[in-house]
């Protein structure tokens, strides 16, 4: 993980997701002409990283950050899981229409198929 003068910001996990799908598209662009099917692959990325006793939890896709925490201290030592992350996919309608508004031209960016919605009908 790149930090900014040996600290860890919300901005600087931002910059590495924005680093990483800059250097994603770009291995596309140059892949696409030999390779088409690229063009249907997708991607998550989860980081979760602790600086200075602060939780920094980011996703993209499909990937969920998940907190398992004891809730007694008996024999059977119950955990609860706590949701960390908000999904980040098209069926989220959010997600749904920033898709569509970076993608004016294709009417069937998103489509709603066996049962969810998807990104050209094959990844969420």
């Amino acid at each position: 993980f790149a930090t900014e003068q040996g600290g860890l910001s919300a901005d600087v996990i931002k910059k590495a997701f924005n680093a990483t799908e800059e250097e994603f598209l770009h291995l596309v662009k140059q892949s696409l002409p030999v390779r088409p099917q690229i063009a249907s692959v997708g991607s998550c990325c989860l980081v979760g990283a602790i600086s200075n006793d602060v939780l920094y939890v980011a996703n993209l896709g499909d990937s969920r950050a998940v907190l398992g925490k004891r809730v007694s201290e008996d024999k059977k030592n119950k955990v609860v899981a706590e949701r960390l992350s908000t999904d980040h996919n098209v069926g989220v309608e959010e997600v749904r229409k920033e898709v569509e508004a970076l993608h004016p031209d294709d009417s069937h960016v998103v489509v709603y198929t066996r049962g969810v919605w998807r990104i050209k009908g094959i990844i969420q």
